[in-house]
């Protein structure tokens, strides 16, 4: 995406293609995807089928160093507040740069912030990495 301009509109726009590109993915898988009216809601949409309602927030995500770093919180000028299962069923990240979606279930933020591996760490550490490729899959 391209550079420049207002950070905040660049941010709203991001936000935007992240949202439409989740949406198609689930649609793909079969979901009828509903959005929620104004930006007071914790979720970015929600998904049915059948009579499962599913809630989602979606994250647009550059790669950076062989890792999606989602953030499992939203901020303002004033706070952070993380996501709890109260709120959202799962935070769909959208890899900006490879186009792909990985689904984290609210259980597995336990963190404002995750790290979803795409390459082996350069250290050959394999002991609580979680990787991206096990979060492809919508879990619901």
């Amino acid at each position: 995406m391209k550079q420049g301009g207002n950070p905040l509109a660049l941010m709203k726009t991001q936000g935007s293609v992240a949202e439409l590109f989740v949406a198609a993915r689930l649609m793909e898988l079969g979901w009828r995807v509903l959005f929620p009216f104004g930006e007071n809601s914790r979720y970015d949409l929600v998904v049915t089928r059948a009579d499962r309602f599913v809630r989602v927030q979606v994250k647009y995500v550059t790669p950076k160093k062989g890792a999606l770093m989602v953030r499992c919180a939203s901020s303002n000028n004033w706070s952070t507040k993380s996501y709890t299962s109260d709120e959202i069923d799962c935070i769909a990240a959208y890899d900006s740069v490879h186009a792909k979606v990985y689904f984290l279930p609210i259980e597995k933020a336990n963190a404002t912030l995750v790290n979803l591996r795409l390459d082996p760490s350069k250290n050959r550490q394999v002991q609580g990495i979680q990787h991206a490729h096990d979060f492809v899959d919508f879990p619901f």
